[in-house]
């Protein structure tokens, strides 16, 4: 048992190395903390915490509200310092990891749970995202926890766990638009657990569960209300999201060589006019409220909900890809000082992930009890939110510490007989989910394969080819500096002669 626990120990501290390591590297290279620009969203972040401290007022916040507050908190204790803050988030990443280890520990064996520190504290996408200033660390955090006390409820029914369940996923859902939604399910299962006792005392522990859940968002937005602009469970950004998702042209997935769904916001920067009748969302609409933008949203697609099927499929591909952001910051920062290794890499990384996947898969196949049942649930609803508002592979992040889980249980099997292989093979969903997702991450791999150079090119051929001019120029202007190949070259000089020729006589060209 001693050397289990030392064993733990070791592995727990080498996750918590692989956090700060980065913090000090960043410290040392980066003043601002900052490593990556090639998304909007973490600057967003910090730039409305440094307003909450300067002004008191938050100009983006059009955002749940959490990851603001905690940025802001870690700059005050900080003296404006960012390497505080990502001190702070470093933390909180390992201490998921520790809260990976304390479920798959109750719901497996300590074997299953090392595993399981082994994958999440080394997954290179988390610790990307931990010395970064998406809210997606603090989300993990919150959405670990608040399983492993629904799970130490289930087994224990102590009133402590579950009310400290419900806190911890009202805060989860002001970190991420749309999760409060998932309360209902969460307080079924817990309505489910074994009492003893007839269902009017079934239903009291779900309905403490979702007071709890309720009470916090309610308190926490309170808190955050004098510098937002009004209290609301649907955070702007998530009707956004939902409003983004519904346009018939392209989609809004922003992962690396995706080249249909990155001109999305290249397009609304550029400040381009779409097609009438092609898009829903409006500065109007989105004021207006979630009921409003919810009629809209279904009298749109209503029009032409085939188009809007297929296109909402595109992000669930883009969903599941085996893309990640440190992928994108790896081939579009880091290309030329890691050629050729940098692609090597991302092949590990992209395989790595693929792995997890096909054995969590597999795990949860062979797991029972109604743990799984909940956490497959919470599977398909969060695919049902990417269906529905914006799709790219950093909205799976929350999914993943359960995959790892039950990944470690399918590799902690010393040995499968013959007869479960079988069984395992006759299961259709386990062979559909994994057939889905081999294949789509094939499909997708083609794009994490291209050079930054075709990517650009290819936004511009994109752009004139879906009825957008003024944005492939808009893309031409930001090409220079790039060592293109002759074909390249080639290919940007007729698409510079096409934009002329459209644009000649509207405009100077």
């Amino acid at each position: 048992m001693k050397r289990e626990h030392f064993i733990a120990g070791a592995v727990l501290f080498c996750a918590l190395l692989a956090r700060i390591i980065p913090v000090g590297a960043i410290h040392w290279f980066s003043g601002d903390g900052i490593i990556f620009r090639g998304d909007a969203d973490p600057l967003l972040y910090l730039g409305g915490a440094r307003a909450l401290l300067t002004t008191g007022g938050n100009p983006f916040n059009f955002f749940p509200p959490l990851q603001f507050l905690f940025i802001a908190a870690f700059l005050k204790i900080g003296g404006g310092s960012t390497t505080a803050v990502l001190a702070a988030q470093a933390v909180v990443g390992w201490l998921t990891v520790v809260g990976i280890y304390l479920l798959a520990r109750a719901l497996f064996d300590r074997r299953t749970a090392l595993g399981a520190v082994l994958i999440s504290g080394l997954y290179p996408n988390f610790i990307f995202y931990g010395v970064n200033f998406y809210s997606e660390t603090l989300a993990l955090f919150f959405i670990v926890f608040s399983f492993l006390l629904v799970q130490r409820y289930c087994a224990s029914l102590r009133a402590a766990f579950l009310l400290g369940a419900g806190a911890l996923w009202g805060a989860a859902s002001l970190t991420r638009g749309g999760l409060h939604y998932f309360s209902l399910f969460m307080a079924v299962a817990i309505a489910a657990a074994p009492s003893g006792k007839g269902w009017k005392a079934r239903l009291r522990p779900a309905g403490a569960f979702l007071l709890s859940t309720y009470l916090t968002i309610f308190a926490l937005g309170l808190a955050a209300h004098p510098a937002g602009e009004r209290f609301s469970l649907n955070a702007r950004s998530g009707i956004g999201s939902v409003l983004h998702g519904a346009n018939r042209i392209t989609t809004s997935c922003i992962d690396y060589g995706d080249v249909r769904g990155n001109i999305f916001y290249i397009i609304n920067r550029c400040g381009e006019a779409w097609p009438e009748g092609s898009r829903i969302y409006s500065n109007e609409l989105l004021e207006a409220g979630t009921w409003r933008a919810g009629r809209a949203f279904l009298a749109f697609i209503a029009r032409e909900p085939v188009t809007y099927i297929k296109n909402s499929f595109r992000k669930l591909s883009c969903f599941a890809s085996p893309n990640q952001g440190v992928i994108h910051y790896l081939k579009t920062r880091r290309n030329r000082a890691a050629a050729p290794a940098g692609g090597w890499l991302c092949a590990g990384i992209s395989l790595c992930y693929m792995l997890i996947i096909c054995a969590g898969v597999c795990g949860m196949s062979l797991a029972g009890g109604p743990f799984r049942r909940l956490i497959i649930l919470f599977i398909v609803f969060y695919c049902l939110l990417v269906f529905f508002t914006v799709g790219n592979s950093k909205l799976r992040l929350p999914l993943m510490p359960f995959f790892m889980i039950y990944a470690a249980h399918f590799a902690a099997r010393r040995r499968m007989t013959r007869a479960e292989w079988k069984a395992l093979a006759a299961r259709t969903w386990v062979v559909c989910a994994l057939a889905l997702f081999i294949g789509n991450g094939i499909y997708k791999y083609r794009e994490i394969r291209l050079a930054p150079e075709e990517v650009q090119v290819r936004k511009v051929e994109m752009c004139l080819k879906l009825g957008f001019p003024r944005t492939a120029r808009f893309i031409l202007e930001e090409s220079g500096g790039r060592e293109y190949n002759a074909a390249q070259l080639q290919r940007l000089k007729d698409a510079r002669e096409r934009i002329h020729m459209i644009l000649d006589g509207t405009e100077e060209s």
